[in-house]
């Protein structure tokens, strides 16, 4: 049986999605859902470590399969499925509850098979991914990257999500080679407002490669020390945002892992994300190929 490219561990989350004179409707969401279909799109051979519960649709697990992801890291748990609320208003602000949350994911959790795999890519949405699990696979010499808004999140009494600084940070980012996370978590994490000032830092502290998306202006990327402005590749049309980071840490992660070159990978994965965006939810990933032909259509100016 051949290697694993990537594992992707967090919880597949049903997301109800609220928007200004719209009826709410129901959708898959998750770091698990989007990276791991976006990797296996992109050419890799992927499998999730996830828990659902009985109120999770076995329908949406078609994607997944249609794709080609393993899923032989998913169970079914008692506590039920991960839920939000993601309420948006007129200019598009949203309001974000936990209405549920699945049990926590452990290294017990984890199929044999995986351990040989070439990367897992971490994407707790809220706390449930264990720092033993991040740690004991760094140890074993399997490159490690991970979404920090997972630990960035502190759940209120109405339920609603904000933002919080991550504590445990510094204890973790060492055990942590690629980490991605957006401008605002970047700033929570350092207390720095500058993006490029805010991956220096998270460089410093342990982590290879800093990843920090910034929507339609971009990503910065820091390794080495050095600092680099990826442009981000223009859509054909923008449909939905949802998704777009998750995206573009797959197309980085299954481009570094071809090639070794931070910063082709992450141009690579800036088209890749340009992809998601043209429609809802993992209908319009996109192919190796397809990103090829998008950045040579639209070759970018030099990276910064």
């Amino acid at each position: 049986m051949s290697r694993f490219d990537l594992i992707v561990v967090g919880h597949i989350t049903l997301d109800l999605i609220s928007r200004a004179g719209e009826k709410t409707r129901e959708a898959m969401g998750g770091v698990s859902t989007y990276t791991s279909i976006a990797a296996a799109r992109l050419g890799a051979k992927v499998g999730v470590v996830s828990k659902v519960g009985d109120d999770f649709q076995r329908g949406y697990l078609d994607s997944f399969r249609k794709a080609g992801v393993d899923l032989s890291g998913l169970s079914i748990t008692r506590s039920g499925t991960t839920i939000f609320e993601n309420i948006y208003d007129e200019k598009g602000k949203r309001t974000q509850r936990l209405l549920n949350c699945a049990e926590s994911i452990e290294c017990r959790d984890i199929p044999e098979k995986y351990f040989s795999s070439r990367c897992f890519h971490f994407g707790p949405v809220y706390h449930e991914v264990s720092y033993e699990i991040i740690k004991s696979i760094h140890e074993k010499g399997i490159l490690t990257a991970l979404d920090a808004q997972g630990y960035c999140r502190k759940r209120e009494k109405d339920l609603s999500i904000k933002l919080r600084a991550w504590k445990e940070m510094e204890n973790i980012l060492p055990h942590v080679n690629i980490l991605k996370c957006d401008e605002e978590e970047a700033k929570i994490m350092t207390g720095k407002s500058n993006v490029e000032a805010a991956a220096q830092i998270l460089n410093d502290l342990g982590s290879e490669i800093i990843l920090v998306t910034q929507g339609g202006r971009g990503s910065t990327l820091c390794y080495n020390g050095k600092v680099k402005r990826i442009p981000a590749i223009p859509p054909d049309k923008i449909v939905d945002l949802t998704g777009a980071g998750d995206t573009y840490v797959a197309g980085f992660i299954v481009e570094y892992l071809r090639t070794g070159d931070p910063e082709w990978s992450a141009l690579f994965a800036s088209g890749a994300a340009s992809f998601v965006i043209e429609g809802l939810g993992t209908s319009t990933m996109p192919t190796r190929e397809e990103v090829l032909r998008r950045l040579r259509r639209n070759p970018p100016r030099n990276i910064k």
